[in-house]
């Protein structure tokens, strides 16, 4: 005849009901007629006359007198005495957290550089389109250049002229230096001719430096690229008048890229230079760009109270491209193998605690706790958080690695509460 090993079973409901006797918060306290030591007491009697191995009938037989000395129990005590809680448990373990701000932002290039025309006359080649690349120092268009080269012209006959009337007065001054050193000529006449002499060289630095500003203005008919990268906005075409104030077109040097964010006051203290981010776009949903931070600004818009910070990143396979819309995360603290707990398996509750002698020192302060699992039964502890995560917070105080924390099922328990445990 097949039998049961019952003693341990048995030995699990003498423990609940040790629980129940010492009372559950929640529940109200049991009548006085019911003796709870005298039911454990009889369940104790019938426990220690049974065998280790027993016939399906003796433990029906037992089982049924069990049940008959839970009636009175079950019918006074208040329902949740006995009610057992399924729950869903994580076992606390040692992990990697970090805790990070996140910003929007556009992406650019490292660096993205606007070129404007610094002549006022036609455009008469345009030699790249969007998307070329394009080497620092190579010619991107040219503009007509037949007045600045006149103005060349002429600053250059300036230049010859001034020069011959500076040789000239030369020989003139050696001539009266002699006639003054043998006392042949006056004080005056000697004054004149230095005179003239200092002139003279100032019209021809005067006629170089204008020389040379037509030089400049004529290389200015040729644009070129400032840096190599790719070329984006392109404004002209071939004919267009070119003007100072309407940009050529933007370069872009995208092996590395940098992205603005604008961070609130309230977040501006966390982040320093050097720190990790983390760059998202919507174009590579499940790619993330590794990036850092590399500027922060002393200096708070006072029109938005933000302050720009700039980040960059590594863009070898040319994937990020200036103008995306990006989502930053800059990571502000992380911790190795700390302990951890789901947000979510946590309760928070605000209190009013003073700090000194006077109501002005009362402060608000938040309080965290959870439920861990022991012996079949719920405990709510309370705990102390450091970093938090979008999901999760470090958990300074209160835990120890190996405990099994409530995760589903927390809403229907108090401390003490008699849990079953479910996958």
């Amino acid at each position: 005849m097949k039998t049961f090993p019952l003693k341990s079973v048995t030995l699990s409901l003498v423990l609940a009901l040790i629980l129940v006797s010492c009372g559950a918060p929640g529940a109200k306290k049991a009548d006085k007629d019911i003796n709870y030591h005298d039911v454990l007491s009889g369940i104790r009697a019938l426990t220690e006359d049974l065998p280790a191995d027993v016939s399906k009938t003796e433990a029906r037989r037992y089982l049924a007198g069990v049940q008959k000395l839970l009636i009175p129990v079950s019918e006074t005590a208040d329902n949740n005495d006995l009610t057992i809680v399924p729950v869903n448990v994580r076992t606390v373990e040692a992990e990697y957290i970090a805790q990070k701000v996140q910003y929007l932002g556009n992406v650019g290039g490292n660096p993205s550089v606007v070129i404007y025309p610094k002549l006022t006359d036609i455009m008469t080649d345009v030699s790249v389109e969007n998307g070329d690349y394009v080497r620092k120092g190579e010619v991107l268009a040219r503009i007509s250049d037949a007045t600045v080269r006149t103005a060349k012209a002429q600053a250059e006959a300036a230049w010859f002229s001034a020069k011959s009337q500076a040789a000239n007065v030369e020989v003139e001054y050696e001539r009266m230096k002699q006639l003054f050193d043998a006392n042949a000529i006056s004080r005056s006449q000697w004054d004149q001719i230095l005179t003239q002499r200092d002139m003279a060289k100032a019209g021809l630095s005067q006629a170089k430096a204008a020389l040379d500003m037509a030089e400049t203005q004529l290389a200015y008919a040729a644009i070129t690229a400032p840096i190599s990268g790719y070329i984006s906005n392109l404004a002209y075409e071939p004919g267009d008048m070119s003007t100072p104030q309407k940009p050529f077109a933007t370069v872009h040097q995208i092996k590395t890229v940098k992205t603005a964010i604008h961070v609130t006051e309230d977040d501006l203290g966390y982040i320093v230079p050097g720190q990790r981010a983390e760059i998202r776009v919507s174009t590579y949903p499940d790619e993330l760009f590794a990036g850092r931070v590399e500027n922060v600004s002393p200096v708070i818009d006072p029109m938005t109270r933000t302050a720009r910070v700039e980040i960059v990143a590594s863009n070898e396979n040319m994937k990020l491209k200036p103008g995306m819309f990006a989502r930053v995360d800059i990571i502000t603290q992380e911790r190795q193998n700390a302990l951890t707990v789901d947000k979510a398996a946590t309760s928070k509750r605000t209190v009013l605690k003073r700090f000194g002698e006077n109501l002005r020192d009362d402060r608000v302060v938040e309080t965290y706790s959870c439920f861990i699992v022991r012996d079949g039964v719920a405990l709510e502890v309370p705990i102390e958080i450091g970093i938090q995560s979008k999901t999760k917070y470090e958990v300074t105080q209160g835990l120890s690695a190996g405990d099994r924390v409530v995760i589903m099922g927390q809403n229907n328990l108090s401390d003490s509460t008699l849990v079953t445990l479910v996958e």
